[in-house]
This record gives C-alpha cells, sequence and structure tokens, in this order.
C-alpha cells in the first residue's frame, strides 16, 4: 500500500475507536479491512459482553460485516486501541488467515505510526482452506 493509502488506513481504524462496546474492560480497539481494489475500507470496534466468552475482537467484526457486505478478497487490515498499539490475537489471526495468505496487518500506534506484519509472520505455518482441498 501506498503512504496515503496507509495513511487512510489509520484515520479508519481511528475512527472506529469511538463505536467500541467496552464497559468491562475499557479498553476500546478497532480495526478495519481494505478490499483486494483498495477502493472499499470496511471497518469494527471491539464489543463486550457479561458473558465474557461471547466477546468479539474488533478485526473479526470487520471482517465479518466486510463478508456480509460481499467483500471475501482483503489487501489489508488495521487495528489499534485507544491506549495505543496492539496485536490480533490468536482467533483473528486465524479468521484474517482465512480470507488471505499474504494480507498485511498494521499495527498502528497513536500517533500514526505502526508496524507492519504479513499474517504469515503472525500466524506461520498455518491451517486455511486450501488445507481442506
Amino acid at each position: 500500500m501506498e503512504k496515503e493509502d496507509i495513511e487512510k488506513l489509520f484515520q479508519e481504524v481511528k475512527k472506529s475507536l469511538q463505536y467500541s462496546y467496552c464497559p468491562y474492560s475499557n479498553f476500546a480497539v478497532g480495526a478495519c479491512v481494505v478490499s483486494d481494489d483498495k477502493n472499499t475500507y470496511i471497518y469494527g470496534a471491539n464489543v463486550e459482553n457479561a458473558s465474557y466468552g461471547n466477546c468479539i475482537c474488533a478485526e473479526r467484526v470487520a471482517i465479518t460485516k466486510a463478508v456480509s457486505m460481499g467483500y471475501t478478497k482483503f489487501m489489508a487490515i488495521g487495528v489499534m486501541s485507544a491506549k495505543g498499539r496492539v496485536t490480533p490475537c490468536g482467533i483473528c489471526r486465524q479468521v484474517i488467515r482465512e480470507f488471505s495468505k499474504d494480507i498485511n496487518v498494521y499495527m498502528f500506534h497513536d500517533d500514526g505510526g505502526y508496524d507492519m506484519k504479513t499474517i504469515e509472520e503472525l500466524l506461520p505455518d498455518s491451517f486455511g482452506p486450501d488445507d481442506l482441498k
């Protein structure tokens, strides 16, 4: 992605933080996926539940929202917390991997700086759709 695309992704991720529902942890997380044609940015925020096992991370909200809108190919995903940089949890890494073996994952800092890793770096030797063929 070009510098301006990464900046747009950062702004969308930052904007998504306001939609977080985190009354128990007060740990707001926002995420945004970018369609493979770079034309569509779909964001999500974490949603907590009194039954903690029913919580859903921002990355999975963004991806399931995108899939429900007809998007299944992504070139990038960005994530950050209101407290700064975070990295996707194991479940989110597997869900990200479901849709791309080489997607870039941008883990943003408050100031717009970021660390970028591919999903292969975050989830090496992963299991995915091709393994079921």
